[in-house]
């Protein structure tokens, strides 16, 4: 991330997605580093529950992506129901590759992260 200060005494951050540098103003960083920090506290329960081996490492991903069932099941053409059951740790534990993949491709990760947390 790098910043300049503006005429108006505003700051200016810029990111880097990879591809192209975004501009974006102090007022809207508020608000995105607000949304962040909540969802880093709503995250944590989630993450606690599958270390515990409550939940799959699928049920952190949905979540730490912003995803939906719904959204999930339209990306990857697994059904709702089957969704919920992978959140499971016994049903996810022994998910075939190209479910774990299809998974892994609508978050954007690899299959090896897919199971971390």
């Amino acid at each position: 991330m790098k910043e300049s200060v503006g005429r108006s005494g505003r700051k200016l951050h810029f990111y880097f997605d990879g591809t192209n540098w975004i501009e974006k103003w102090d007022e809207n960083m508020e608000a995105c580093d607000l949304v962040m920090e909540n969802h880093i506290e709503e995250l944590e329960p989630v993450r606690k529950q599958v270390l515990a081996g409550q939940l799959s490492p699928l049920a952190y991903h949905i979540e730490d992506k912003f995803f939906s069932i719904s959204l999930l099941s339209s990306y990857t053409g697994v059904s709702k129901r089957n969704i919920k059951k992978h959140f499971k740790p016994e049903y996810f534990n022994i998910l075939d590759e190209e479910i774990l993949q299809k998974y892994a491709s609508a978050f954007g990760i690899s299959t090896e992260e897919l199971k971390q947390v």
